[in-house]
């Protein structure tokens, strides 16, 4: 029984087959196969409560079944039940009939819902990637051929990428918590100075491949808010810090607070809506002393396998003196779901994300004096991203991204089309610890 049941949790359905699964459980409650196979594809489309009804049926008839506990304490941790998971986990390590691997597996889970337990909720991601972007110019370069400014070409940008979060339990009775987040990206990519904008005084060779990095960390108050209208609302304030180098001689650093209000109506519908507010006053180069954002955005599970969501964004920068140096307005609609396929045993999930916007800057260097008033334009773009999960701790992501931008003609004394499209593929790999 205990082999057919980890032969169906082995290999799952298809995305698709869960209320055919789920009538066939019914039909044949003795088949631990269908029992298996169906406790994974509950997983899989998040109905984790007909996964724990099923196994805890099964553990009935069979309470010594070690993997079966080990499989249902993996559920419970899904779901935040520690006390649940570590009662399964220390008795399915008392049984003693899992493999090495999987006792090593549920040692890590253990120690992990020990900590959650003591009120310490933590996760850590490590990234290794590669991208390759094309980019097609409308005018290569204004004054002849030469020079490695604004022009076509294909980039190889490697990268390394950490991210992770530590959730600090406040023991309330609607979970607030305290959340620490960070991340870090360092890459190798081409830039120019100028970042695209064509300018004569600062000489023909204004670009050039530099070591880039960006990071961000949070602290992040996390508080829920008493409700009987609706499933839940919860506010989130915080203070943050992040950075973007794009050459050696522009750095963006923001120093700032941000507020989100969530409402949830329901488990499968959330909005929410966000305002920041940044300092950029210990930027190198950066004109503008303040960043203000702004967001809107709204999600939907549409069924087990498949959900939307449609978000708009707002951000402008501005000087002390009060002059606007950028602003920029998006509207993103974004779709995730499940593929059938299982390549070498792995869950395929995609997202599919196309947005659209406009852009208006004002050059606060040497151009002003030439383009005194703002710079204008618009874009779109889209992106496909695939992911392969292995297992818990291993996954890689394969991407592709498009975008198009479109300046507006300068109003000022000349003019170079600085319009360009870009393509980029990805390929990445993510452990998780």
């Amino acid at each position: 029984m205990t082999a057919a049941l980890m032969a169906g949790l082995a290999a799952p359905a298809e995305a698709g087959e869960y209320d055919d699964l789920f009538r066939e459980r019914y039909d044949r409650p003795q088949d631990v196969g269908v029992l298996g196979q169906f406790v994974s594809q509950a997983v899989l489309v998040g109905q984790y409560d007909q996964a724990i009804s099923t196994l805890e049926q099964h553990l009935v008839k069979y309470p010594r079944d070690a993997r079966a506990k080990f499989n249902l304490a993996k559920v419970y941790a899904n779901v935040g039940s520690w006390e649940l998971t570590k009662r399964n986990l220390e008795d399915a390590l008392e049984i003693g009939d899992l493999t090495p691997e999987e006792t090593a597996t549920a040692e890590k889970l253990l120690a992990r819902t020990n900590g959650a337990l003591a009120g310490f909720e933590w996760t850590l991601d490590a990234t290794v990637g590669v991208k390759s972007t094309w980019l097609d110019t409308d005018e290569p370069y204004p004054f002849g051929s030469g020079g490695n400014g604004w022009r076509d070409r294909q980039d190889w940008n490697p990268y390394v990428a950490a991210s992770g979060s530590l959730r600090m339990d406040l023991d309330t009775p609607l979970n607030d918590a305290l959340i620490w987040s960070g991340g870090f990206l360092a890459e190798r990519r081409y830039e120019d100075i100028n970042q695209g904008s064509f300018n004569p005084f600062s000489g023909p060779d204004f670009g050039g491949t530099y070591l880039h990095n960006r990071g961000q960390f949070a602290l992040t108050l996390d508080k829920g808010i008493e409700t009987t209208a609706v499933d839940s609302i919860r506010v989130q304030t915080g203070v943050f810090a992040e950075w973007r180098t794009y050459n050696p001689s522009v750095t963006d650093v923001a120093l700032g607070t941000s507020v989100r209000l969530i409402v949830q109506p329901s488990v499968d519908t959330a909005v929410y809506v966000e305002g920041k507010y940044a300092n950029l006053e210990q930027g190198r180069n950066i004109f503008a002393d303040h960043r203000f954002q702004a967001g809107v955005g709204t999600s939907w599970r549409l069924t087990h396998e498949h959900s939307i969501g449609i978000a708009g964004k707002y951000v402008t920068d501005i000087t002390n003196g009060g002059t606007q140096i950028s602003e920029n307005r998006e509207i993103e609609l974004r779709y995730s779901g499940f593929l059938p396929a299982r390549p070498f045993g792995s869950v395929w999930t995609h997202q599919v994300g196309v947005a659209g916007g406009d852009f208006r800057g004002r050059d606060a260097g040497v151009l002003a004096f030439f383009v005194p008033d703002p710079f204008k334009g618009h874009y779109w773009k889209a992106d496909w991203t695939h992911t392969f999960q292995f297992d818990g701790q291993n996954s890689v992501s394969i991407g592709y991204e498009f975008k198009r931008v479109d300046f507006d003609p300068s109003p000022g004394f000349f003019f170079f089309d600085n319009d360009y499209l870009t393509h980029s593929v990805g390929v990445s790999y993510t452990k998780s610890f």
